[in-house]
């Protein structure tokens, strides 16, 4: 009897426990606040105008000029995504998108929940910017020193948003050997490119949910309301902001496509 007294006495001791110390933490394991985060796997690819697209491949543009690209990055910070009460929360703050990689992917936790809406910047806000020393970060990071070569103009200018560079031929038969460079950045060219789901993406705990983005390289060129001529046009750095820069900025904004 005593035995069976001293074995309830230590099951309510646990139970006891157990009660307080979910107390203390205020954890409730059926909470989904409390429940482990999910998986979220972006995915990152190029096309032109919706068909397969590898740097190197020889295309037409808009207006039939023969063009290459060869070097295709950029700068996107932060990646977010709306919740169910309408926050945005952070899911990246920075990453460079280099389209040499095919599919690169960014995984990232969530905390569990219903998302509606994703946006990302394109390009970097002012206050990660200018008079940032590259130096300053770990050399892992893609604002560091190795982590943006070829990707930094100086401190008070900042760092290039997007590299798009190539050769092009002013007419058909002739080699490609006219040079593509447009380099944008600066504060006044950092866009933002949104997206409403079209159904909400439930985040569940422990769950991989995958999200694919894609970059139409030839829309960079030509949207709706304007076109870029790349034999009149083929060269812009715009660390002092040009026009050029500005309009290639809001047609690459227009790019993109989702796939949840």
């Amino acid at each position: 009897m005593k035995n069976q007294q001293n074995k309830n006495s230590v099951a309510c001791m646990a139970l006891l426990i157990t009660s307080l110390i979910a107390v203390l933490s205020g954890c409730d394991p059926n909470d989904p606040e409390d429940a482990s985060p999910g998986e979220i796997l972006l995915e990152f690819s190029a096309n032109w105008n919706q068909e397969p697209f590898a740097l190197g491949d020889v295309v037409t543009d808009h207006m039939n000029h023969l063009l290459r690209i060869d070097n295709l990055q950029m700068y996107i910070a932060p990646i977010e995504m709306r919740n169910e009460r309408g926050d945005w929360v952070e899911v990246e703050d920075v990453s460079l998108l280099d389209f040499e990689l095919l599919n690169q992917r960014i995984t990232t936790s969530l905390a569990v929940g219903t998302y509606d809406a994703l946006r990302f910047g394109m390009g970097l806000p002012p206050e990660i910017n200018t008079d940032i020393d590259p130096a300053s970060y770990a050399n892992t990071h893609p604002l560091s020193v190795p982590g943006s070569a070829g990707m930094f103009w100086t401190w008070s200018s900042g760092y290039v948003f997007v590299k798009y560079e190539g050769k092009f031929a002013t007419e058909a038969g002739v080699q490609l050997e006219d040079p593509l460079s447009y380099h944008c950045g600066t504060d006044a060219s950092y866009r933002t490119v949104s997206f409403d789901f079209a159904n909400p993406i439930i985040v569940e705990s422990n769950k991989s949910t995958e999200i694919s983005l894609n970059f139409n390289a030839a829309a960079a060129l030509v949207g709706e309301d304007d076109s870029v001529d790349i034999v009149e046009d083929p060269v812009t750095h715009n660390a002092d902001g040009t026009i050029l820069g500005a309009r290639l900025m809001d047609l690459m904004d227009d790019a993109w496509t989702l796939t949840p």
